[in-house]
């Protein structure tokens, strides 16, 4: 029976322009639960992202409306300075929005709730004017291979991301293209 539950989940993608306190409370909750800890943000940080307005931030609610899932991201400029030292093949374009952090509770992680935040994302960025997307994905737990799947391109590997002693590959989608694929 559970099995059967699971493929009845359903869950709901949306953006989020405005962050209050019990929203960022149910974000670094799912931080918490998806992420190793030297991983996570905290809450400073957390908010310092969430509240950028260029950026674009998705959460998912299961059924029961909890948070389960959330997207962050800004424009590659706005955090160019913060990234530069881990990837220093890094270049600060504009019309780049970059995919901070993708983070799902993991009793939640199905590939629908993914693509759910994804294809909203993309729209977005389309509506926005971005170009491109890019990211850091993590390699270890499959979410670089999913992405590429998805027609991500692998620009390249950083053995040692942000010192989390694992590997990350930077990608990145033509927004153009992306919304020609379903």
């Amino acid at each position: 029976m559970e099995n059967l539950d699971k493929v009845k989940k359903q869950y709901f993608a949306s953006v989020i322009n405005k962050i209050d306190d019990q929203t960022l409370k149910d974000i670094l909750n799912v931080e918490e639960k998806s992420f190793p800890e030297q991983m996570q943000s905290d809450e400073d940080d957390l908010k310092e992202s969430l509240k950028n307005k260029r950026g674009i931030q998705i959460i998912a609610k299961d059924e029961k409306g909890e948070i389960v899932s959330y997207l962050s991201s800004l424009p590659l400029k706005d955090t160019f300075k913060n990234l530069k030292n881990y990837d220093t093949e890094l270049k600060s374009e504009k019309d780049v929005l970059y995919i901070e952090s993708v983070a799902t509770i993991p009793e939640n992680r199905d590939i629908k709730i993914f693509l759910k935040g994804f294809e909203l994302i993309k729209q977005e960025a389309q509506k926005r004017g971005f170009k491109k997307i890019s990211a850091h994905a993590r390699v270890s737990n499959g979410l670089s291979g999913v992405l590429q799947k998805m027609g991500a391109k692998k620009l390249r590997t950083i053995e040692n991301w942000y010192d989390f002693n694992e590997p990350f590959d930077y990608l990145e989608f033509e927004v153009e293209n992306l919304n020609n694929k379903k």
